[in-house]
């Protein structure tokens, strides 16, 4: 994970609309998401470069969070969309949360509104 990125989250409507968007797309390495009704877990960039493969870590916590702990690290950008939606909600479903991966970090995390651009996105 990223100490120093701040990440700008952004609903979506589905697992399935998540995982098109990250197997299809390239995405700026301050863009991080959550599947609306599920705002406990988070999909953050944990790219090294936007030319890189399509990392996300997985987060269990959320945006207002006391604590959030990486539960997972997915290259999206390898995954087939059904491999992609099976990932994410294997997520939702709390099947990762007790990964021996698991640790905790602090995020900086802002909405869209709060975000506006940094280097990262700009």
């Amino acid at each position: 994970m990223h100490g120093r990125r701040t990440f700008c989250i952004s609903p979506v409507a589905s697992a399935e609309e998540l995982a098109h968007m990250l197997t299809e797309r390239t995405w700026t390495l301050c863009s991080g998401f959550y599947v609306q009704g599920h705002e406990g877990y988070l999909f953050l960039n944990d790219a090294t470069c936007e030319d890189g493969a399509g990392e996300f870590a997985c987060i269990a916590g959320g945006i207002d969070a006391e604590r959030n702990v990486q539960i997972e690290s997915i290259t999206f950008s390898w995954c087939t969309f059904d491999q992609a939606v099976q990932h994410v909600n294997d997520a939702l479903a709390g099947r990762f949360d007790q990964n021996e991966f698991a640790r905790p970090v602090t995020l900086r995390l802002e909405t869209p509104e709060q975000h506006q651009r940094c280097p990262l996105c700009a």
